[in-house]
């Protein structure tokens, strides 16, 4: 049960990253959204 604790950390930064790329991501996908809508 011990490696859980050192396990959190680290999981921890993956999902910060995790969602660090799903706001790039979404932005991204605005911002094709936009530029589709523009060309109708």
């Amino acid at each position: 049960m011990e490696y859980i604790g050192l396990l959190a950390p680290i999981a921890f930064v993956f999902s910060l990253a995790a969602l660090a790329q799903v706001s790039s991501l979404k932005k991204e996908v605005e911002r094709l959204n936009k530029e589709l809508n523009n060309k109708e």
